[in-house]
């Protein structure tokens, strides 16, 4: 795409089934989160209301992936070029532990380190103070920062949560730095107002899991697990009762966990990801942009190698991923590397290595070979 002003899209025009689409090629199997981010998005980069979101899942079901495809979609689409000021920080690095005070410049020190990048050497105070107020925010492990922890008030998560909700709200923050002006760079204070900043806060809530379930089983909730058919690899049909968050959360449950009922409120969406079935995760294993399969793909046309992969293989794979349902996506590259290192160590001594009729060779990743890394007695 140009980059002449005149070829570019109004920001209006960037409608959230299109943030959907291109999001959607590095996310897989999240649909329905896809469509709130879509629309946070949207509502960032048009500047109209704040599109604040909580997401909330299990390890390795995409929290991270889905904030590292919004700044690979800022940094593909040309339109967002200005909005690409995007940092990912942990939460536990903005609270001063010690003295217990919310640490706002920290977060500004990580979005001024990108915005110099956006804008180049030597920015003006303008130039800088323009990039930052338009970035989007992603703060990563907010669970840890809970105001209960083990039964306890903990106050590092109630200062943290206090000091978000302010920036949430929109807040004029005092912040030093150096910048060009006159030609020389000097030092300078900026105000940034973090009004049209986008925040994305992500957690596992793994206790939230836990919380929940031991209220759904109590009989005396009425409230009742889904069963559903569940296809093995070797075409089996079993029905399995499974407990899934996004079934049964209420705002309250959060509220109990330990996240301030003001601190909530600052969100516009509080945003569940699924846990990840076999079926998302082989998916997941053959199609994503940042799949070890695709990857490892890659690594063999270097050796003028072409890898492919039984189905049947592929399904093997994800099964075993899905068994460990505390690491989702995580847990196949652990099980596709136990494959594919032998391979991509000495290919050329594999027996399964053919030559090809139009020249270079071919790799297939069979089903028994995904059988003998996932068997019990395999470790």
């Amino acid at each position: 795409m140009s980059g002449d002003k005149k070829d570019l899209r109004p920001l209006e025009g960037i409608t959230p089934p299109k943030i959907f689409d291109e999001l959607r090629r590095g996310v897989l199997g999240q649909n329905g989160a896809l469509r709130y981010v879509s629309v946070a998005v949207y509502k960032h980069t048009t500047g109209k209301v704040p599109g604040n979101i909580l997401l909330i899942g299990n390890s390795g079901t995409g929290k991270t992936t889905i904030m590292n495809n919004i700044q690979r979609m800022y940094h593909d689409v040309e339109e967002y070029r200005p909005f690409r000021a995007m940092t990912i920080i942990n939460a536990n690095l903005l609270v001063d532990a010690e003295r217990l005070e919310f640490q706002p410049e920290r977060l500004l020190a990580a979005v001024e380190q990108r915005a110099r990048a956006l804008v180049g050497s030597n920015p003006s105070p303008e130039e800088l103070k323009e990039t930052m107020e338009r970035a989007t925010v992603c703060i990563d492990e907010i669970d840890k920062m809970s105001s209960i922890v083990a039964g306890k008030p903990n106050p590092i998560g109630v200062v943290l949560q206090q000091g978000l909700l302010t920036l949430m709200e929109g807040e004029v923050v005092t912040y030093k730095t150096y910048a060009s002006t006159n030609g020389e760079e000097k030092p300078v204070t900026l105000n940034i107002d973090t009004r049209h900043m986008m925040f994305i806060c992500g957690g596992a809530f793994e206790g939230l899991y836990d919380q929940v379930y031991l209220r759904v089983i109590n009989p005396a909730s009425g409230e009742k697990m889904k069963s559903q058919a569940v296809q093995m690899a070797d075409g089996q049909v079993r029905i399995e009762t499974r407990f899934a968050l996004i079934d049964f959360l209420k705002p309250e449950d959060l509220f109990e966990y330990g996240m301030v009922p003001q601190f909530m409120a600052r969100f516009d969406n509080v945003v569940l990801l699924r846990d990840l079935d076999v079926a998302v995760l082989k998916s997941i294993l053959l199609e994503s942009l940042d799949s070890p399969f695709v990857r490892s793909k890659s690594f063999f046309e270097v050796m003028d190698i072409e890898l492919e992969m039984e189905d049947v293989a592929a399904s093997t794979i994800a099964e075993a991923a899905e068994k460990n349902i505390r690491t989702g996506a995580r847990a196949l590259r652990t099980v596709f590397n136990k494959i594919i290192n032998p391979l991509e160590y000495d290919p050329w001594q594999h027996e399964g290595l053919e030559k090809k009729p139009d020249g270079g060779h071919k790799l297939v990743v069979t089903a028994e070979m995904a059988r003998r890394v996932t068997a019990p007695s395999s470790g």
